[in-house]
């Protein structure tokens, strides 16, 4: 095959995965996961993290902050990363409470605010979450909460939360669980966490 049909192929294969919702990047090995453990001293708990317009007052997007034997975020079909966080699929390594902090002032912005639910749980049933989301692989645009609720849905107490493409779905099933503690982060910047990014590096 000559040079410009390898070219040709090339492209066609970056088109395919930008129209797929793919994004590249290289993904984490253990070792790297293995350093960046985080352990919280936080009772185990499963977080939905729901970005809500404030024109709509509707999630436009879900992730999920797991607290088991590590604490991780997932972070299906998003476009957060940070260099100093090993990922692999759409698994986020080693929140501690300065990434967690990172994560929702990248998202709170004059247009959405973060609104984060959280139940607490058994260390084994934050594990199986964490289990489900792995086995699910990287996740499409627009599928966010899809695979989210695929995560969710196979554990007590989240089997009510149900596997449709709209983020909203979920936080209302959120909210109807027994126990369910709220918080919310607001700003009223750009988002992305330009300026503030370059003071924590």
């Amino acid at each position: 095959m000559g040079l410009g049909k390898l070219r040709g192929a090339a492209l066609a294969v970056v088109a395919a995965l930008l129209l797929a919702g793919c994004e590249i990047y290289e993904p984490a090995n253990p070792d790297e996961i293995s350093r960046a453990r985080y352990v919280s001293e936080e009772p185990p708990s499963v977080t939905l993290v729901s970005m809500v317009s404030t024109r709509t007052g509707r999630s436009a997007h879900s992730a999920l902050l797991i607290n088991g034997s590590e604490r991780v975020l997932y972070d299906p079909a998003g476009t957060f990363t940070h260099p100093a966080l090993p990922r692999r699929g759409d698994i986020h390594y080693g929140i501690t409470p300065r990434f967690l902090d990172y994560y929702e002032r990248y998202h709170a912005r004059h247009s959405h605010f973060v609104h984060s639910q959280t139940v607490y749980v058994s260390r084994a049933t934050a594990d199986q979450v964490l289990a489900n989301a792995k086995a699910i692989g990287p996740t499409p645009k627009m599928l966010c909460n899809t695979s989210v609720a695929n995560a969710l849905r196979p554990v007590p107490p989240f089997t009510e939360v149900r596997p449709t493409i709209s983020p909203e779905a979920s936080r209302r099933a959120f909210a109807l669980i027994p126990g369910v503690a709220d918080s919310y982060v607001r700003e009223d910047d750009i988002g992305q966490n330009n300026a503030w990014e370059a003071a924590m590096n």
